[in-house]
């Protein structure tokens, strides 16, 4: 006999709360213009893997084509 699996989240909050933004802005002030710029490169690249893997169903990863890029 089948179990009924509920998939609706909790909207109870587990874990600690987000931190205050002031935190994140000092964090972000703190770090050198370069760093600054190679976080902001990462991220923008991950974004866009994570968004290519959505639009593209089945495809298998493709993390030698993607180390050649670096």
């Amino acid at each position: 006999m089948r179990r009924a699996v509920s998939h609706v989240q909790s909207l109870i909050q587990h874990g600690s709360p987000p931190p205050d933004s002031s935190q994140g802005i000092s964090r972000w002030e703190a770090l050198p213009p370069a760093n600054r710029q190679r976080l902001l490169w990462l991220l923008s690249h991950l974004l866009e893997r994570q968004l290519e893997r959505g639009r593209t169903p089945g495809k298998e990863d493709d993390d030698e084509l993607d180390a050649s890029t670096e």
